[in-house]
């Protein structure tokens, strides 16, 4: 009798602990509880003020030619705070950035990409979240012609054309000392502008890393095979996939709209829906993208790389292929 009462007696309290103890646990709140870091500038005040067209103290590659498609402009480490503000519009869910995000100016509208050495960086600061960041003792440079927020950083690489100074990731351990989460994540809040193939391909930096809106664009089933353009076969006919042998460059899948104006969609090998077929060269719809750009020597004009965050990003006129895929 004594060991049923105890049985009935333990079994009672390990039901009050495991009630009080869920296996489910909420998520934190991302409410930064430090004092707020309030905007100095707006992001194309900043870059207007710290990115220069040759990097301030550091050599240019010496790919870069007279063009410095690769530079660095630190930023004061002293004096006043250098502060921008802007919502996380990308996304590394699928796998689409890697330690990187970009931010978009609440203001303005701009954008800015930010490379901190952190995978999976949207479970950190997702979609939608706000965030300001103190820049002084940062670098701002250009990668490939694109800017972007970072660190001073010296390529050793065994390719001389492609050693020297270029902005570097932001070891995370900074980056939460130096930056502050405003509010909870509003997803709602980003700002998509809607823009035709021929405005981006006809504009200038300040819609690098951008997000727009393309309408009524279509796969055309054209891209580039080891950069080699042409007419996919079947077994090409996927967003990144096979896997190219040059890895670590994005696969270039061509969209083109009604009017035969062109451009490419680019994808990393590695995202998650890089085996997922292409949407039929009959289908039209809308897609939303980042708009990137990319040029590693003088003499190569540089081309436009558009970003898909997700197989989310093809809109309307894409329904059927989600359906179907």
């Amino acid at each position: 009798m004594k060991n049923k009462i105890f049985i009935m007696v333990l079994l009672l309290s390990v039901s009050f602990w495991w009630a009080c103890n869920p296996t489910d646990f909420e998520p934190a709140d991302t409410t930064d509880q430090r004092a707020p870091l309030v905007a100095t500038h707006t992001i194309s005040e900043f870059i207007a003020e710290y990115a220069s067209t040759t990097g301030n103290v550091f050599p240019v590659r010496t790919n870069s030619g007279s063009s410095n498609v690769f530079s660095v402009d630190s930023i004061p480490s002293i004096g006043e705070p250098i502060i921008i503000t802007g919502t996380v519009i990308s996304d590394d869910t699928e796998g689409s950035f890697y330690k990187s995000f970009i931010i978009q100016d609440t203001l303005t509208g701009d954008a800015l990409k930010v490379s901190v050495d952190i995978g999976s960086f949207s479970a950190v600061c997702p979609l939608g979240q706000s965030v300001s960041i103190q820049c002084n003792g940062l670098a701002i440079g250009k990668y490939g012609d694109l800017l972007q927020l970072g660190t001073v950083y010296y390529n050793n690489d065994t390719d001389t054309k492609k050693r020297g100074y270029e902005p570097g990731r932001i070891p995370y351990s900074q980056f939460k000392v130096i930056s502050r989460f405003n509010g909870m994540p509003r997803p709602e809040s980003v700002k998509v502008d809607t823009l035709t193939i021929s405005q981006i391909k006809s504009s200038d930096r300040t819609i690098h890393s951008k997000i727009v809106c393309i309408k009524d664009v279509r796969f055309n089933g054209y891209g580039e095979v080891e950069f080699t353009y042409k007419k996919l076969s079947a077994s090409e006919l996927f967003f990144a996939a096979p896997k190219p042998r040059i890895t670590g460059v994005p696969v270039a899948r061509e969209i083109e709209d009604r009017n035969g104006n062109k451009i490419y969609i680019a994808t990393s090998e590695y995202v998650k829906f890089a085996s997922a077929p292409l949407p039929q060269t009959n289908m039209y719809g809308d897609i939303t993208v980042i708009v990137g750009w990319y040029r590693d020597k003088e003499i190569n004009t540089g081309s436009w790389q558009l970003t898909i965050r997700s197989l989310e990003d093809l809109g309307r006129g894409f329904e059927s292929y989600h359906l179907n895929k």
